[in-house]
This record gives structure tokens, sequence and C-alpha cells, in this order.
């Protein structure tokens, strides 16, 4: 999944590089990106707080 986001991040950059008027997709695929990010980690740190049968 992380590699779905920095796919999101390059095709963003590559658009406004390629093609400027674009930049609306680019900012939709940046704000995806971040929401996957926030996510991802939400997910990931959700165990770490409280481990199951380790208080």
């Amino acid at each position: 999944m992380e590699s779905l986001s920095l796919l999101f991040l390059l095709s963003a950059g590559l658009l406004v590089w390629r093609k400027p008027e674009k930049e609306s997709l680019a900012f939709r695929l940046v704000i995806t990106s971040i929401i996957l990010m926030i996510g991802l980690f939400l997910l990931a740190t959700r165990g770490s707080i409280l481990p199951g049968l380790n208080y």
C-alpha cells in the first residue's frame, strides 16, 4: 500500500511537470495519497499503544 501512495505522488509530480493545466487532478492525487498515508499510519499504530493481553 505504501507503494501505491508513492505512485500517486510520482504521477502527480509528473502530471504537473508535463501538463500544468491538469493541476487540479494532481492536487486530488496528492490529497488521496496523504489520506492513504494517514490511514495506514493509524492502522499500523493502533495495536502498538496497548497491545492485547499485555497490560
